[in-house]
């Protein structure tokens, strides 16, 4: 069994920080952190160190997002390829400019479900 690379040891550090950073036990242990560091060291040091990990925690939250968002994005391509009545058209849009994304939606079908009835759109 190899070694894993760098970058696969960030993609599991950051997906255990996702998943543990989700978990209600956080915010309790966050919290009595915050309390504790405002009690001994002050606000000015407890900001610092609240700015320093909110910044940490975004980034590694953002890689995980950023790796889920393009694994269902192949996903979602590989199934446009392969269904028939599919437009190729849509392989890939999310990576298109905002103009182009909405002429695609502008094919008379924007709006409604398949019996006719109006959708719900970006909910």
């Amino acid at each position: 069994m190899r070694k894993p690379s760098s970058a696969q040891a960030h993609a599991d550090f950051s997906t255990q920080v996702a998943k543990w950073a989700g978990n209600h036990w956080a915010f309790l242990i966050a919290a009595v952190l915050v309390v504790s560091s405002l009690m001994i060291f002050g606000i000015e040091v407890t900001n610092i160190a609240i700015s320093i990990g909110t910044l940490l925690i975004v980034m590694l939250l953002q890689n995980t997002q950023y790796r889920d968002s393009a694994a269902l994005h192949l996903k979602l391509d590989e199934m446009v390829r392969v269904e028939p009545e599919a437009s190729d058209d849509v392989r890939g849009v999310e990576s298109r400019p905002a103009h182009e994304i909405d002429e695609l939606g502008l094919d008379g079908t924007e709006g409604q479900s398949d019996d006719g009835r109006e959708a719900v759109l970006g909910s």
